[in-house]
């Protein structure tokens, strides 16, 4: 099969009628949880294999659910890469997981020293037509509603 310049693989115009359909390959569900890994969004990862994002729903749904841990779990594997090379006498690997480690448990202080103080969630804001609401039922004076509805005209 032929490929183009960036190792997609290159469709010719066959008998039937239509453009033939997307087969899932490792190659591209490699490229879909990379994609994932680094943050790209849906759009991007489809970009990245050249299919419509209709198409990666449809070949790449497991892919899809595991947008959201991709990135923990990338990093999960190469610590655990890093720590079998480490255990196998690997200077070099021992020295880059303890660089890791220390690296995310500086950005877990960093996080619990940002959010202290805090109790739980921020306050919730209020949208456009809540203040708008709220700051009606504050007026006072000759444009304040009355403190009881009016009486049946008829």
């Amino acid at each position: 099969m032929e490929v183009d310049l960036f190792g997609l693989p290159v469709v010719r115009r066959g008998e039937g009628r239509g453009r033939p359909e997307h087969r899932w390959t490792l190659e591209n569900s490699n490229k879909v949880l990379l994609a994932f890994a680094r943050g790209l969004s849906l759009d991007d990862a489809a970009l990245v294999v050249g299919v419509s994002v209709p198409t990666l729903r449809k070949h790449y749904f497991s892919e899809v659910k595991q947008q959201a841990a991709a990135k923990l779990r990338m990093e999960m594997t190469q610590l655990i890469r890093l720590n079998k090379a480490a255990a196998d006498g690997n200077v070099t690997a021992e020295k880059e997981l303890g660089r890791r480690l220390e690296k995310a448990d500086l950005a877990d202080t960093a996080d619990r020293v940002a959010n202290r103080g805090r109790n739980g969630a921020p306050p919730r804001r209020l949208g456009k037509k809540e203040e708008a609401s709220a700051a009606a039922h504050g007026v006072t004076g000759p444009y304040a509603p009355r403190p009881t509805p009016p009486g049946l005209l008829n």
